[in-house]
């Protein structure tokens, strides 16, 4: 739901934030969920302001108990370097504010437990965020780095599996530590949301890669010069065998050749994904080039 919108950009609140404020406010640590909203908002802040900064706008923010999403409308343009850096702004504005609220907490003659905790809970969130697991900006990193190796729809698969792991190790690490702190089921019921939110990011994955290869013809056409990328395959090649291939802020030309390795024609990117939408992911490279 849409808390407040700052400078266009909406600020919205995941409900599993206002689940956490509820349990907090019933054992009597509302203070300390205000001050983690306010931990969780700046470290959102952050993402937003190296966004603009590399010439992206954000559409908006999203917050959870232990980060947020903040959503870039130019998805499909971001490249693999700048999603890196943004994500990873993150976390290095958690152990900043961390670094600078340990000097003041010795500096202040009236020490206090909400600066012990601010301190803690900057550590706990820099470094939660860091766990590869999508959303998170850990798993978001570790994507955008693969992408560039084995294509964004791949490294999607890769970190999804990945990020299935680490949730089922950390709902079990939540349910052994119920029996030092109860508010430790906390972790279980995140292990949970980040499970269900990585399967969500596999099932937009081909959407957004579709996307993205829409998105490189328009730049192509606009901008006349695109990087490319040559592949070679088998004429009774399937489609989306190839397109999974395909890598980020490259247009792909495709060589297709017969089985004694002859050149009998070129396909582009733009081809095969129309090929693709028109007869199906398993149409062979060979029945495009009859039909062009």
């Amino acid at each position: 739901m849409t808390f407040i919108k700052i400078a266009g950009v909406e600020i919205k609140i995941n409900y599993l934030l206002c689940f956490s404020f509820i349990l907090f406010f019933i054992f009597g640590y509302i203070e300390n969920a205000i001050l983690s909203f306010v931990i969780v908002f700046l470290h959102e802040l952050a993402h937003t302001i190296m966004a603009k900064i590399l010439g992206y706008h954000i559409h908006d923010i999203e917050i959870f108990p232990f980060g947020g999403v903040a959503r870039i409308e130019e998805l499909f343009s971001t490249s693999p370097r700048d999603e890196i850096i943004i994500a990873a702004v993150g976390p290095v504005s958690n152990l900043c504010m961390a670094f600078i609220g340990y000097h003041i907490y010795y500096w202040l003659s009236n020490q206090s437990e909400l600066m012990v905790f601010f301190v803690y809970s900057n550590i706990v969130i820099g470094v939660f965020n860091l766990i590869p697991i999508l959303p998170l900006d850990g798993g978001r990193m570790i994507r955008a780095y693969l992408a560039c190796f084995v294509g964004f729809k791949k490294a999607t698969k890769i970190i999804v599996r990945l990020s299935k792991i680490c949730c089922i190790a950390i709902f079990i690490w939540g349910i052994c530590m119920i029996r030092y702190n109860y508010l430790n089921i906390f972790l279980s019921f995140i292990a949970i949301f980040l499970y269900i939110a990585a399967q969500r990011e596999y099932k937009m994955a081909a959407f957004i890669f579709i996307k993205e290869i829409t998105h490189k013809k328009q730049s192509l056409l606009s901008e006349g010069v695109l990087r490319s990328k040559q592949l070679v395959a088998m004429k009774g090649t399937p489609v989306n065998e190839i397109m999974d291939q395909f890598l980020p802020n490259k247009y792909h030309i495709v060589m297709v050749v017969d089985g004694k390795c002859k050149l009998i024609g070129y396909l582009t990117e733009t081809e095969v994904l129309e090929g693709m939408i028109r007869y199906g992911i398993n149409v062979p490279l060979e029945k495009l080039l009859i039909d062009r």
